[in-house]
């Protein structure tokens, strides 16, 4: 594993399915995000929406280690949160490591 890969070395991948509209959930998402992004171990996340299935959202959210994410989530103010995403979505997380990152080469 490449050396700048140790700095982040637990990947949350979650898929969510809403079952409200777009405008709820993603107020939820962005409560949560607010405080999620203040606790320690963070490292930044992106939410994406499938152009194929729009009531789908995927979350690839960066820690730097499993302990950090799990007392995140375990906070009262993010399990609140959550909890109220939860009312407008389905979700189907996954811990996951890096395998592999890449960006563009120039020529």
């Amino acid at each position: 594993m490449p050396e700048e890969w140790r700095i982040v070395m637990i990947v949350l991948v979650n898929v969510f399915e809403i079952n409200d509209s777009e405008e709820n959930f993603e107020r939820a998402f962005c409560a949560v995000s607010e405080v999620m992004r203040r606790q320690g171990g963070f490292g930044r996340h992106r939410l994406v929406r499938s152009e194929s299935t729009p009531t789908t959202y995927i979350n690839v959210a960066e820690w730097t280690d499993e302990r950090s994410l799990r007392a995140a989530l375990a906070h009262p103010e993010v399990s609140r949160r959550v909890r109220t995403l939860m009312r407008s979505a389905t979700a189907v997380p996954q811990i996951c490591r890096p395998v592999l990152d890449a960006s563009r080469q120039e020529a």
